[in-house]
């Protein structure tokens, strides 16, 4: 699994600050409203970029750059997750991850090891609905609740986010969906965009009104709930 992107300024990633994306290769969901279809389903090797050119570029922005955001993609799917992040964070930036919780195992060790400054998580749905928008037959909700747990309870910072898709969560089990993330500090619930690089097309956004429903449906648990895009 490769590095196949990079967005070289990025003000909206990493809240406060300036970083730069790398954008992994593959991904073991079909979420139907990905927008990085290209990158999940077409990337080839001729897309790959050289890590030690990112490297050399990484070098040219210290000071100039708070972070560095490893997404995707799933990142955790880089066998070199690890030694990737530790060359650059030598470098002195921030590292930020962005994952879909699938990988605790891998995600702990990041964890224990300082190596993470914030980790966005990706919450796709209630349970009994959770393959279905992940474009799967089946799931291991046991490892989300793992990853869930691990970002409460061991990261320095993070953010569990939604994106609220008409056809996927205007069936959602409110209640099913606070326990899962129940002890959470900060949710963003996100307006879906239909765009060129969707998995599938004709999807629609949730209605703002259904969004600020369940914000305030989840506001009597979580801190902090927050539309993000609405």
């Amino acid at each position: 699994m490769a590095i196949v992107g990079i967005d070289k300024l990025s003000l909206l990633d990493y809240e406060d600050k300036v970083s730069v994306v790398l954008f992994s290769q593959a991904c073991n969901m079909r979420c139907p409203f990905c927008h990085n279809g290209a990158a999940v389903l077409g990337a080839s090797k001729q897309d790959e970029i050289d890590f030690d050119e990112i490297l050399a570029f990484l070098k040219t922005r210290t000071g100039l750059v708070d972070a560095v955001v490893f997404s995707g993609g799933e990142p955790t799917m880089l066998e070199d997750l690890k030694v990737k992040i530790k060359a650059v964070r030598s470098l002195g930036f921030l590292i930020k991850l962005d994952t879909n919780g699938t990988n605790p195992e891998l995600l702990e060790e990041l964890l224990d090891e300082g190596l993470l400054d914030y980790v966005a998580m990706d919450i796709k749905n209630c349970p009994n609905l959770y393959a279905e928008t992940c474009g799967l037959k089946f799931i291991n909700v046991d490892n989300i609740k793992k990853s869930i747990s691990l970002l409460i309870n061991k990261a320095p910072d993070y953010e569990f986010r939604t994106t609220l898709v008409k056809e996927f969560h205007e069936k959602m089990d409110y209640e099913a969906f606070k326990e899962l993330i129940k002890g959470a500090k900060r949710l963003f619930l996100q307006k879906f965009v239909d765009r060129d690089g969707c998995i599938k097309k004709g999807l629609h956004e949730a209605d703002v009104v259904e969004a600020n429903k369940l914000r305030d449906y989840l506001s009597s648990d979580i801190p902090e709930v927050n539309l993000r895009g609405y």
